[in-house]
């Protein structure tokens, strides 16, 4: 071999050498700069099983202690910090870890008093998958079925096979909108279950008996009993909605709905236009349609305050034009905050108030801009801007591009399928090249089938209609309507 290959050869591997102790020091260094979450998880964990399995031995507490914390921070935060959800709130974490000890501290119980065979997954990966994602469910399933291993370390095998039900668990759970769709998803879960356990009696791994087999049967259907219970105190708690939670919220009998259309009609069919459009383009490009629709109902809850000062809810009279330009920023600027304030009080996910927040982004309003710079040609843009932040994940992306594109195909006069198209890339394109959707994750490629998506729906919504012929009677007097006038009536 030459020299020069030699010397390549040996720079390639030392390179390989570099990179894997790098990765390798990446993952052990999330022991050092991660917060005390799954150290606190792990130590009540590890106490916990060692004082109702066994007697108390501080060295085998000190042997799970480490284990729990080496999976729950080399699995478990290595890969939620890819999740964005999790990037974005502290809360998701938190709540992760919740509900790793409370289904850990349940299968503790379970395993005490009543045996291995009932303890599954089935909660604890259920839970977290409804609430937090398919990603969080899986990284749960490897976790409660590797505890059940460290309490029965001779039923290894039954463990294993939990990691492989755990994750089918999360894959059917994963998008649920129903709470009878978990009814039936554990009914299949206990098939899987039955089928492997008799498996491994065959397999010699365990014994056979009828004790095990109505265990192995009964677990996941009253953990689905569990789940459905303890699924609404958790969201209100954590403000984290599963889809089921956020389908009950928008069913239109929220107060704070019904108090949007007494106070704001205009706002309140606004943002049903806005529902349609958000759910579309959020299916087109396969992101969560049900926080599209029912975030877009309440993101604009706070007009319910000054609800004239906004052009969809005026009739004649327009306040703006007895104020100033900065007045009339801080009027409009102000139902952000608002309808933030309104978020809090009522409880609304998390996310809900984030797209009350991200939908105007940091964008500038022009109209009272311009207003502003025909009187003092030195203001600036800035004083002029929302305070944000921006989208920080698509469905808060969908929804700017959607109120946006809604108000302005108001203002054409014959909305025909090609001025939509133009109107709607062009307000696209505007706001992608102000950087308001650099945070939100959205591609090229979103935005091109978002831009096809709201078209479509626009042009459904707005479609000329056919002018109906009149009627024979019409013009006679049989044919007008029985309506005493108020002159006619005193003439009377």
């Amino acid at each position: 071999m030459p020299m020069s290959a030699q010397k390549k050869q040996k720079e390639q591997n030392r390179i390989s050498l570099n990179t894997g102790f790098q990765r390798i020091k990446e993952t052990f260094s999330i022991l050092f700069t991660s917060r005390a979450d799954p150290f606190i998880v792990a130590a009540l964990l590890a106490l916990l099983s060692v004082l109702l399995i066994w007697q108390w031995d501080v060295f085998r507490f000190f042997f799970i202690f480490v284990l729990l914390v080496l999976l729950e921070l080399i699995v478990s935060e290595s890969a939620l910090k890819t999740v964005r959800f999790f990037q974005i709130h502290q809360q998701y974490r938190r709540t992760f870890y919740f509900l790793f000890f409370i289904t850990g501290f349940l299968n503790i119980l379970v395993g005490k008093y009543i045996g291995f065979q009932a303890m599954s997954p089935f909660l604890g990966v259920s839970l977290i998958t409804v609430l937090l994602g398919k990603r969080a469910g899986q990284i749960s399933a490897i976790f409660l079925s590797s505890f059940l291993i460290l309490l029965f370390p001779s039923h290894s095998a039954f463990s294993f096979f939990l990691i492989i039900s755990g994750y089918l668990t999360a894959q059917l759970v994963s998008g649920v909108d129903r709470r009878i769709e978990l009814t039936f998803h554990a009914f299949l879960i206990t098939l899987f279950n039955l089928g492997g356990y008799f498996f491994l009696v065959l397999s010699n791994f365990e014994i056979f008996s009828m004790r095990s087999v109505i265990l192995i049967g009964v677990t996941p259907l009253v953990s689905t009993v569990l789940v459905i219970g303890m699924l609404p105190y958790i969201e209100w708690i954590s403000r984290i909605y599963s889809n089921i939670g956020m389908l009950e919220l928008g069913n239109l009998n929220h107060s704070l709905l019904k108090e949007l259309m007494q106070k704001a009609p205009g706002t309140y069919f606004h943002s049903f236009m806005l529902s349609n459009l958000s759910e579309s383009a959020a299916e087109r490009i396969g992101v969560n349609p049900i926080l599209a629709r029912v975030g877009a109902y309440f993101h604009d809850i706070g007009k319910t305050k000054k609800p004239d000062f906004f052009t969809e809810n005026q009739v004649e009279d327009n306040p703006h034009n007895r104020l100033n330009p900065s007045m009339s920023y801080l009027v409009l600027t102000e139902h952000v905050k608002f309808g933030g304030e309104l978020a809090r009080k009522y409880r609304l996910p998390i996310l809900f108030e984030d797209l009350i927040y991200q939908h105007h982004g940091t964008r500038v309003q022009k109209f009272f801009y311009n207003k502003a710079k025909n009187k003092d040609t030195e203001t600036s843009d800035d004083q002029y801007r929302y305070s944000g932040p921006k989208p920080q994940f698509k469905e808060a992306g969908i929804l700017m591009l959607a109120d946006s594109c809604e108000a302005a195909v108001k203002s054409l006069e014959n909305p025909s399928p090609q001025k939509v198209q133009e109107l709607v890339g062009d307000i696209i394109n505007g706001i992608y090249l102000e950087r308001q959707l650099d945070d939100s994750g959205l591609t090229l490629k979103d935005l091109e089938e978002i831009a096809q998506e709201f078209t479509h729906v626009i042009v459904k919504a707005y479609h000329k209609r056919i002018e109906y012929p009149k009627e024979a009677g019409d013009g006679t007097e049989e044919s007008k309507p029985i309506i005493k006038t108020e002159e006619k009536a005193k003439e009377e």
